[in-house]
């Protein structure tokens, strides 16, 4: 409110905090002391202060930190090595198959490989090639049997026997192969030996040797000058010979 303007006048209201109105005696001051009110300033300022820096401190939580910075730093670093360790094992891989791959079309015969450029092409072509051998290696097993059946047969039909003879020229003369019958049964090689010296030959050695339970002798020996052989009639008496004798030596 406005005061009197009278210099005379010197008045001082001042209230209190039983709100009585207080005249002092000062020059125009007017004084209002209500110390519960102070109080609640203080507080409300001080509970401000508080939640600034409550704010504060959310914020600056919220900003990476030297620690945080460094830890997100080694985990960079580890998806950097991670992804170097990748690339290697990869960069390997590749490097092996282009190996293998050169290994591959250097066993293929040039005309699975001419015209071919591709990966894809050498292996069909691969696979192509060794379904072809397949079959070629079934033919020629086909074939094999078919041709062992007979030599089977014929080796049954001389074991039946009980001695088998052989004659031919060698080295000037004629040797002479008996395979005899087992040893248990005996074989009456002297009968054979006394054949070929009437014959005209000279022998010059005689040696057996034992095969598969039977006995295997060779007979070396000399045509005489005057004696004229033949071996087909020679070994057609020898084996006469040495299957009607079954005595022992």
């Amino acid at each position: 409110m406005d005061l009197p303007n009278t210099k005379h006048n010197q008045i001082i209201f001042s209230l209190q905090q039983s709100d009585d109105l207080v005249i002092h005696d000062h020059p125009y001051l007017i004084s209002f002391h209500q110390e519960d009110h102070t109080h609640d300033e203080h507080l409300s300022m001080v509970d401000g202060m508080c939640k600034t820096r409550k704010r504060a401190g959310c914020r600056a939580s919220s900003k990476p930190t030297l620690g945080s910075t460094c830890g997100g730093g080694d985990g960079e670093d580890d998806q950097t090595q991670k992804k170097m360790v990748h690339r290697e094992i990869e960069r390997q891989r590749r490097q092996e198959m282009s190996q293998l791959y050169a290994s591959l079309r250097g066993l293929l015969p040039i005309e699975f490989v001419k015209g071919n450029r591709s990966v894809s092409d050498h292996m069909n072509q691969a696979v192509h090639y060794i379904k072809q051998k397949e079959e070629s290696i079934k033919e020629i097993s086909t074939k094999r049997d078919r041709l062992k059946k007979p030599f089977d047969t014929n080796e049954s039909s001389m074991n039946q026997l009980s001695n088998t003879v052989s004659v031919k020229f060698c080295n000037g003369g004629v040797e002479i192969l008996i395979n005899s019958c087992s040893i248990e049964e005996g074989f009456a090689l002297s009968q054979v030996l006394d054949a070929v010296m009437e014959e005209g030959l000279n022998i010059v050695s005689c040696s057996s040797t034992k095969v598969n339970n039977r006995l295997l002798h060779s007979i070396r020996s000399e045509v005489s000058e005057k004696a004229f052989i033949d071996p087909l009639m020679l070994q057609q008496r020898l084996v006469l010979v040495a299957n009607t004798q079954s005595n022992f030596i």
